[in-house]
């Protein structure tokens, strides 16, 4: 393999999609760490799908201020010592934080282990501006998209087929049972067949890929309702977010029952918001009842469910601890 190679690879229909769908998530979280103010639990997310689990599992120990406080520092002067303050401080590997000047600055710093992952291609740079001339490419997040990207061609028919059955998991609809069967072959996988997975599901669904690496899956009711009255936006789409962003740092959530009010057909203002509400009431584990509370509460207790509202349910007696913020759940 050579460069031309590599350069028959970028000229592929897939390899196009993928790149786009990469330079969409770069940009979106590179305008996330650019602004730390801003910083909070949900938004993190966008962070760690680009820096990976190491990133992950150590920064999230720590207060999210010291993070906002470190990221500061680097943009008031961004050097190389200020982003060794911040690799010392969590103990970063080298490739993290290099992957982590990529994204603040993917015009100056390449991705860490660009040319450990090139290697499949048989090539390898020692000056990294020498890719985006040789290869015509915009910036560093084309080299990124090139070295993230695993064609699901003929020879892996299996792992498209089972990419499909893992991003068609419902969890307002998808059984336990066949859910666990999933779970169960993946990590069966090989290494590569795991990788091929995981980079897609990180493309695709970044709650799928939580779904099959997070330490712990548990059930949760969400209060459909007060989700949607959240703000005063009456929308549906604040709930469609929800249910994309149905995970932690540690938790995924599966399976999910949605409880609504009866009358929420008549808060929502838009003809195309009630056709959601209709395709969404088709699912087995979406409810209408009055008053949803009771129901939202009775579902947690039996089967030690959590809960995901704003409402605090004086009137009821649960476990506080399985009550959830739905603001640590929707992109603001």
């Amino acid at each position: 393999m050579s460069l031309q190679r590599i350069i028959n690879v970028i000229s592929e229909s897939d390899y196009k999609k993928h790149s786009l769908k990469t330079r969409k998530l770069i940009e979106k979280a590179n305008k996330i760490i650019l602004t730390p103010r801003e910083l909070n639990e949900r938004k993190m997310f966008w962070i760690y799908r680009v820096l990976g689990n190491d990133a992950e599992m150590k920064i999230s120990r720590k207060h999210i201020n010291d993070f906002q406080f470190l990221v500061l520092h680097i943009l008031e002067k961004p050097k190389d010592n200020r982003f060794d303050d911040l690799r010392k401080y969590y103990k970063l590997d080298e490739e993290t934080t290099d992957n982590l000047k990529f994204l603040m600055f993917p015009k100056k710093y390449p991705p860490g282990g660009y040319n450990k992952k090139l290697n499949k291609y048989g090539v390898e740079f020692y000056d990294p501006k020498v890719i985006l001339k040789r290869l015509n490419f915009r910036d560093y997040i084309d080299l990124y998209s090139l070295m993230t990207y695993i064609p699901l061609d003929t020879k892996t028919p299996f792992v498209q087929n089972l990419l499909d059955e893992i991003l068609s998991i419902d969890p307002l609809e998808t059984s336990i049972s066949l859910f666990n069967n999933i779970f169960d072959i993946v990590q069966a996988l090989s290494p590569y067949e795991k990788q091929l997975i995981e980079i897609q599901l990180k493309n695709i669904s970044f709650y799928h890929y939580k779904l099959l690496n997070s330490k712990k899956t548990k059930g949760v009711v969400v209060d459909g309702s007060n989700v949607i009255r959240h703000n005063n936006i009456n929308k549906i789409d604040i709930l469609l977010n929800l249910l994309d962003n149905l995970y932690t740092v540690d938790t995924t959530f599966f399976p999910c029952f949605i409880v609504f009010d009866r009358n929420i057909e008549y808060i929502l203002r838009d003809q195309e918001d009630r056709d959601v509400l209709s395709k969404l009431s088709q699912k087995k584990r979406v409810y209408f009842e009055s008053p949803a509370d009771k129901l939202i509460v009775y579902l947690s207790n039996k089967l030690d469910y959590y809960m995901i509202s704003d409402d605090k349910f004086e009137e009821y007696e649960f476990d506080e601890n399985k009550l959830l913020d739905l603001r640590r759940f929707i992109d603001e």
